[in-house]
Parts: C-alpha cells; structure tokens; sequence
C-alpha cells in the first residue's frame, strides 16, 4: 500500500507539474491570443478608419464629381438654349430673305417682260421707220420731176428722219433705263447674301 500510495503520490506530483506546465502554457498562450487579439482589434479598427477614410474621400469624390456634372449639365443646357435662339434668328433671317429673294425675282420677271415688250414695240418702230423710209422713196420717185413737190417732200424726209432719230433716242433711254433696273435688281440679289442663299439652296 505504501509502495502504491508512493506511486500514486509521484503520479500526482507528475500530474500536478504536468498541470501548472499545462497551466502556465494555457497562460502564456492566453497572454499570446490577447496580444494578437488587441493586435487583429488595432488593424481592425485602423481598417475601419481607413474605410472610414475611404469612404469620406469617396462621398468627397462623388459630391465633387455631381456637382460638376450638374455645372456641366447647366453649362450644356445654356448652351442648347442659346443655340436654339441663334437656329432661330436664322431661320427668321432665312425666311426674310426668302421672302427678298421672291420679290426680286418677281421685280426681274417684271423687268424683263417689261424688256421683252420694249424690244417688241423697238421692232415694231422699226419697221414702221422702214415703211415710212419706203413710202419716202416711193414719193420722191413720183415727184422726181416737180421740184417743189420734191423740196416739200425732202423736208418732210427730214422731218421723218429728226422724228427717227428721236424715236432711237427715246427707245435707247428707255432701254438703258431698264438695263440699269436690272442691273440694281441683280445687285441687290446678289449684295451680302451669297453665303445665306448658299445655306438656303442647299
């Protein structure tokens, strides 16, 4: 008995060192798991502030970014508006001129049938002078022979040819006259507009 009580005694003297050994392990590994743990807390909390951080940086970038957008959007829709007035003004200045260029055109087509009736009756004078010039020679031949007759008749050939001339004169004013209608017409077609009449054409 005092042999197993020995044994006994020793393996309880084994157990208990076995224990404080096991003991002092669980402390040092307790102190060794409360280090990591503050140290997994620590970087746990700095990566909570650096998401904290991150995500003030990000709100901070997205604030600034909408408020950029929304300038830009404000920028934008300025400038759709203004363009929108200017479309505008120019296509009432289209319109205008438009309207200008329908007026001179009917001006043209009045100067030229004007032109055209003033050619017709310039022909018409004309051969009038010819058959008046026939009918001359046809009497200065009946009144070869009688010179008072023919004195008569050379003043009135005079008188005819004044009255030609006359006639030539007033035709070629009237002519030059209508040439030069045209030509203001055409110029004010043409003034300040061929760049406006080349948006309107195309």
């Amino acid at each position: 008995e005092e042999k197993v009580k020995k044994e006994l005694l020793k393996s309880l003297s084994d157990l208990q060192k076995q224990q404080d050994s096991k003991r002092e392990e669980m402390t040092s590994a307790n102190r060794q798991l409360k280090m990591e743990r503050e140290v997994h807390l620590q970087e746990l909390a700095d990566l909570r502030s650096e998401l904290q951080n991150v995500k003030i940086k990000h709100e901070q970038k997205v604030q600034e970014l909408m408020k950029l957008l929304k300038q830009e959007k404000e920028d934008a829709e300025a400038q759709i508006r203004m363009l929108k007035i200017e479309l505008l003004e120019e296509k009432n200045i289209v319109k205008t001129q438009c309207r200008q260029l329908e007026k001179i055109k009917v001006e043209c087509d009045k100067l030229t049938e004007e032109l055209t009736q003033n050619e017709e009756e310039n022909i018409k004078l004309k051969r009038k002078c010819e058959f008046v010039e026939q009918e001359l020679e046809k009497k200065e031949k009946q009144i070869s022979n009688e010179e008072d007759h023919l004195r008569k008749m050379s003043e009135a050939r005079l008188q005819f040819k004044d009255q030609l001339r006359h006639l030539e004169m007033e035709q070629q004013s009237i002519l030059s006259m209508i040439g030069s209608e045209i030509d203001s017409a055409c110029e004010i077609f043409s003034r300040d507009s061929v760049e406006k009449f080349k948006v309107i054409l195309s």
